[in-house]
C-alpha cells in the first residue's frame, strides 16, 4: 500500500511538473499587496494549492471540530 501511495505521489509530482513546463508564458498578477509577474504553471499550481489548502482548513473547521466537540459530549455524559 505504501508503494503504491509512493508511486501515485511520484506520479501526480510529474505530472505537474510537466504542465508547469509546458505552461511557462508569463502573466502578471495583481493583488492588493502589489503585483507579481509569474509563469501561467507557476501560478495555476500556486493557486490551486492555495485553493486545496482553503478547502482543507474549512473541513476541517466545519466537520472535525464538530465532530470533536459532540464526541467530548458523549463521553461527559457517559455511562
Amino acid at each position: 500500500m505504501k508503494l503504491t501511495a509512493r508511486i501515485i505521489l511520484v506520479l501526480v509530482l510529474c505530472t505537474i511538473l510537466v504542465f508547469a513546463a509546458f505552461n511557462s508564458t508569463l502573466v502578471t498578477i495583481d493583488a492588493l499587496f502589489g503585483d507579481m509577474t509569474l509563469p501561467l504553471g507557476v501560478a495555476l499550481v500556486g493557486f490551486f494549492a492555495l485553493g486545496s489548502l482553503a478547502g482543507s482548513v474549512g473541513l476541517y473547521l466545519a466537520v472535525v471540530l464538530r465532530l470533536k466537540r459532540d464526541l467530548r459530549r458523549t463521553r461527559a455524559s457517559g455511562p
